[in-house]
């Protein structure tokens, strides 16, 4: 009995062993490649549509050769692979780092751009947080002033226009729901803000006509009988102007 338990600890033994030197050989091999093998062999993973094995590869450039000029374009690439995965937060904090460690690097101005570029992306996923947009807008209008030859600076000059956008509808929106909902002080103060800070916005006709209503509700008839006059100066070709010119009318009798 004591003879068939100590074969089946030594077989144990044995087996760990095996598995451990296995472990360590495949380890010790993939850590023998060159940097400019493990780079080569991400991108072949890239256009296999394997990024996670791409990863690993490129993880190893900056673990193992953190001196090499392969590990300039591995954080690069890191970065861009989590991008095309949709792993916005990622690819922000690798594009972060590559402009850290490289700010004089030739392609710093694009590392800037889709660090920005993540921001605006997360922004699609957060509905009521206006916190990526807001730094995304931060970051064009940034790379615009510092890299103002950069390729990228059209593509900048349109993101900065969707920003506003996005952050103008908001605004608008809000003051949509306090109108719909009876709260027409606060629709007042929300669509009198947004006429200030995006006085060109495509929203703006539509603002003027619900400000004019929302002073009209609050029987404040001056007030809305100057912005009704205002909907059919500047925006007369609007639906908003018809209404506007109903409503003068109705303030006629009063």
């Amino acid at each position: 009995m004591p003879r068939t338990h100590f074969k089946s600890s030594l077989i144990v033994i044995l087996l760990l062993s095996f598995f451990f030197i296995l472990s360590c050989s495949t380890t010790e091999e993939r850590r023998s490649g060159s940097p400019s093998k493990l780079l080569r062999e991400a991108k072949r993973y890239i256009k296999k549509k394997d990024p996670e094995k791409a990863k690993e590869s490129i993880q190893l450039i900056m673990e193992d050769f953190p001196d090499s000029k392969e590990r300039v374009s591995g954080l690069m690439l890191l970065a861009d692979v989590h991008y095309n995965e949709e792993e916005f937060e990622e690819s922000k904090f690798h594009y972060q780092k590559f402009t850290e460690l490289y700010p004089a690097h030739r392609f710093v101005d694009r590392a800037h751009f889709y660090k920005a570029m993540s921001n605006f992306k997360l922004s699609d996923l957060a509905s009521r947080d206006l916190t990526p947009v807001n730094s995304a807008l931060d970051g064009f209008r940034n790379f615009i002033n510092d890299f103002p030859k950069s390729t990228y600076k059209a593509q900048a000059q349109k993101r900065v226009q969707q920003c506003l956008d996005i952050l103008a509808q908001n605004i608008f929106e809000i003051g949509k729901f306090y109108f719909r909902t009876g709260s027409y002080q606060s629709a007042i103060i929300r669509l009198k803000s947004l006429m200030l800070e995006y006085p060109t916005h495509s929203y703006v006709a539509e603002a003027e006509f619900l400000l004019a209503e929302s002073y009209f509700h609050e029987q404040n008839f001056n007030k809305a009988r100057d912005h009704y006059k205002i909907v059919l100066q500047k925006h007369s070709r609007t639906e908003f102007a018809k209404q506007a010119r109903l409503k003068l009318r109705e303030l006629r009798k009063l």
